[in-house]
């Protein structure tokens, strides 16, 4: 850790947590405020059901469903971003009943393209494997599919790359030992 470099917070800030339906964020945030940045790792669709609250993402009863409700809040989302600013989404591929991925990190990427940000990184997070046999043992010798190992961290940017020096500065957190 000796070659790790610390970079004192400048802003001071601290995040405002808000609990809600982000499909609202028109009546539980300011639509005057421009925000810095967008983090979500949204559910999975059926995955995991998160709850059973009337309109959970969730607890929807198709992908369709699904889809249109996380492209409307993409769009809530990214109509309040400031220009010149990044939304980063942690999503996977996840599959149907049948045990054919649907396509959530490409839906992911239409949803943002289609609200004006492109696709800047897509930054691969590695899981930890230990409990993959586990959960993939009798699927794979069953039906040969594969665990998943893997998130993807999908990055977009809204603007002009150009000024990404100027806004952000060139200060970065640094460790040599990686």
């Amino acid at each position: 850790m000796e070659n790790l470099k610390q970079i004192p917070n400048e802003w001071n800030n601290k995040p405002n947590w808000i609990h809600g339906d982000s499909e609202n964020l028109s009546v539980l945030v300011d639509k005057n405020r421009n925000y810095d940045m967008i983090f979500s790792c949204p559910p999975y669709y059926d995955l995991e059901k998160y709850s059973d609250e009337q309109g959970e993402l969730s607890a929807l009863e198709t992908y369709e469903e699904f889809l249109d409700k996380y492209n409307s809040i993409i769009s809530e989302c990214v109509y309040r971003l400031q220009d010149n600013r990044f939304a980063v989404f942690v999503v996977s591929d996840i599959r149907d009943k049948k045990g054919f991925y649907r396509n959530l990190v490409g839906d992911t990427k239409s949803a943002f393209i289609n609200n004006d940000m492109e696709l800047y990184n897509d930054i691969i997070f590695l899981t930890a494997i230990g409990g993959l046999p586990l959960r993939c043992g009798i699927p794979f010798k069953k039906y040969r599919k594969v665990g998943r190992a893997h998130q993807n961290i999908l990055v977009f940017y809204k603007g002009d790359v150009k000024k990404i020096p100027d806004i952000f500065g060139e200060k970065i957190l640094v460790n040599n030992g990686l």
